[in-house]
């Protein structure tokens, strides 16, 4: 899921599957059981805790999405969707409750929760859910990475080999380039190819398109 060149929009169902972790936390065991069962089955990687504050404390990095319910203990789940928004913890919540009212809903929605769900949960719309929203998260992790690493991209050029690919896109020649910038045409050749190694391309064409996805992020 790191590879600069991947399209954010091709992301089958086994990849997803295989990248995610779904998080449930309910303090009702044998709902976290059957939810383990019911998602575990259709191949999901699926962890669970009886209490909100565990799951803080086992905090990791994984993409995914979070299943939580609302009535809990110590901590309730509009407890935890706050402290996850203070914290910056950034997964999509589905909320799940046997309590819910339409205020409730909405109110969990204005403060960023994906999805609202009444118990009984029916199982087809929870995996349809779970499937959307740890697809949105991946997509949302990946157009970071790809970010990031066009960000790295355009600071590791020169200010030399920037000029010599613009005037790539521009469509000159190396020998067009190198009367422009008054340097030799071997040089222009070196920069050229200096800037596609660094850039990650191997030809005229994805130069082009490559700078000119620098240009459309305003990063040259």
């Amino acid at each position: 899921m790191t590879d600069r060149h991947t399209k954010i929009d091709d992301l089958p169902e086994a990849r997803v599957k295989a990248a995610c972790l779904v998080r449930i936390v309910d303090d009702d065991e044998t709902m976290l059981n059957s939810y383990r069962f019911m998602l575990g089955a259709v191949g999901w990687q699926v962890k669970c805790y009886q209490q909100a504050r565990a799951f803080l404390d086992d905090q990791n990095d994984a993409a995914g999405c979070l299943v939580l319910d609302v009535r809990m203990p110590q901590m309730s789940g509009l407890e935890l969707q706050a402290e996850m928004r203070r914290l910056g913890v950034t997964l999509p919540v589905i909320f799940v409750t046997g309590h819910g009212d339409v205020d409730m809903a909405v109110q969990t929605m204005k403060d960023g929760a994906v999805d609202f769900m009444l118990k009984p949960v029916v199982p087809d719309r929870l995996k349809e859910a779970v499937l959307h929203w740890c697809r949105e998260d991946c997509k949302r992790r990946l157009s970071e990475l790809q970010n990031n690493a066009l960000e790295s991209d355009a600071r590791s050029l020169t200010e030399r080999e920037r000029e010599v690919a613009q005037l790539v896109v521009q469509g000159l020649s190396n020998k067009a380039i190198a009367a422009k910038l008054s340097i030799a045409e071997r040089t222009v050749k070196f920069h050229r190819a200096s800037a596609c190694e660094k850039l990650g391309v191997g030809s005229t064409a994805q130069l082009i398109a490559r700078m000119m996805l620098l240009k459309e992020k305003g990063l040259v």
